[in-house]
């Protein structure tokens, strides 16, 4: 998901017209998953029952999820000047997808005023893109975005008037059009070691990847020639020797070829068992020959596709 948001972001970049007229406003989130209140949630579920069914069931399931139970010496943790159970717990899919409602909502109330092509959110990271702003115009947003987000529990940093922002893992340039890598201050770069317990093919097409990844996110050779040295010293570190390669990245497929052909209806079964160098055993000949052996009399040859490397 991450990887799409991010292209979706480039796509919407490179097509701002009249770039050069516009400025960021770019905002964090502080807490943003610990910060939701029940009151939130239950705004947002009414915002989403505007485009979509959900049932009183489903909001009593949604918010028992919510109650969240931490155990230390026998003893039950709780917030500070929190009375109820009522938490989003980070690190899980439910989690994610609540906080991806709650910034649904609260995306539709920053469209109303600046535009729904102009505002975009990824968790708690946040751009609002401006047209002529001047400094006084950029300090009554920085203040009205930031009094939004209040009304509605959350607190924001936020800096306005910018040409020049970071967001995810690229810096986008209002100034030239242009776009490039970027890496949070003193995070460190580490890939697969060439030693690792993975799938041999994995490991050898990694640097290939990698490369294609940062050619993506860079809009020029140059840009991309000047970003990999990182890269490839992480690499080494690894093991890998390969040296990147630039490759341009392909403009996004805005249509889909019919195919004509007729696809059959098969009952496929993948079995795909995990890898593990350790593994000497072929498991995916011995889980057919057990198939045969316990149902000789099947009708039908099932027709299985096994994955063992």
């Amino acid at each position: 998901e991450f990887r799409r948001v991010l292209f979706r972001s480039i796509n919407w970049f490179t097509n701002i017209p009249d770039m050069q007229k516009h400025s960021f406003a770019s905002f964090h989130i502080y807490s943003f998953y610990p910060s939701i209140k029940e009151s939130l949630l239950s705004k947002a579920i009414s915002f989403a029952k505007n485009y979509t069914t959900i049932s009183d069931k489903d909001i009593d399931i949604i918010m028992h999820c919510r109650k969240s139970l931490l155990f230390d010496n026998e003893t039950a943790w709780t917030k500070k000047n929190h009375s109820s159970m009522f938490d989003v717990t980070m690190g899980s899919f439910d989690g994610a997808e609540v906080c991806e409602l709650i910034g649904l909502f609260l995306l539709n109330n920053l469209s109303e005023k600046y535009g729904k092509n102009n505002v975009g959110l990824y968790r708690d990271d946040g751009l609002v893109l401006l047209r002529n702003a001047s400094g006084p115009q950029s300090e009554r947003t920085k203040k009205d975005i930031t009094r939004e987000f209040k009304k509605q529990g959350l607190n924001i940093s936020i800096s306005t008037n910018l040409k020049i922002c970071n967001f995810l893992d690229v810096t986008l340039n209002l100034t030239d059009g242009t776009h490039y890598p970027y890496r949070k201050p003193n995070n460190e770069t580490l890939y697969i070691d060439t030693n690792s317990n993975h799938p041999p093919t994995i490991i050898k097409h990694l640097p290939a990847a990698i490369g294609r990844r940062i050619s993506d996110i860079s809009s020029s050779k140059e840009l991309f020639n000047k970003a990999k040295p990182h890269y490839e010293s992480a690499l080494k570190q690894s093991g890998h020797d390969e040296k990147l390669i630039y490759t341009e990245r392909k403009k996004p497929v805005t249509h889909t070829v019919q195919n004509s052909r007729k696809n059959r209806q098969r009952n496929i079964i993948w079995f795909n068992p995990p890898y593990s160098m350790n593994v000497q055993t072929n498991i995916g000949r011995e889980f057919l020959n057990l198939v045969s052996k316990h149902f000789p009399k099947a009708t039908g040859t099932p027709r299985l596709s096994t994955k063992t490397t």
